[in-house]
């Protein structure tokens, strides 16, 4: 009998944060990404605690790894990845769900803890420093999304 290892199923919640200095003009847009400790290069999220939704976790996660708290976020919009990992010889099937927000200012206080680093890009840029595929995807459709929703982000 052949045995299969364990699939654990594990969530997680972000932001995308975006500076615009000029809402109506997508090609200006920056995007923040943090540096985990383990060198790789995505947008803040962590887990959900108890009892905690996930836009409330997300909003959570976004503030304690950069110090961001003045942000207007974006209804109705949700980005997901999925992706698989080994850990300790265990499968699991990992699922974020990325929300977005505009955030008023660019200055950021990384939890030293988790992240090493940080960076404001352009979306060029931004998704040639993102590390995984599957957030260059969300990175991807979050630009499609903001450049059909301009007019109506603007007013």
């Amino acid at each position: 009998m052949v045995k299969f290892p364990a699939l654990l199923q594990d969530r997680a919640f972000g932001i995308v944060p975006i500076f615009a200095a000029d809402k109506a003009d997508v090609s200006s847009y920056l995007f923040l990404l943090v540096q985990h400790h383990e060198g790789h290069w995505g947008f803040p999220k962590g887990h959900a605690e108890a009892g905690e939704s996930p836009l409330a976790a997300a909003c959570r996660e976004l503030t304690e790894e950069t110090g961001i708290s003045n942000y207007q976020l974006i209804p109705d919009i949700s980005f997901e990845e999925s992706y698989n990992f080994l850990k300790k010889g265990i499968t699991v099937q990992k699922k974020v769900t990325y929300f977005l927000a505009f955030v008023e200012s660019m200055t950021v206080k990384i939890q030293a803890e988790e992240i090493q680093n940080f960076a404001w890009n352009s979306f060029a840029e931004t998704k040639s420093l993102i590390t995984y595929p599957a957030n260059r995807r969300v990175l991807e459709k979050v630009r499609e999304y903001l450049m059909s929703s301009a007019q109506e982000l603007t007013s």
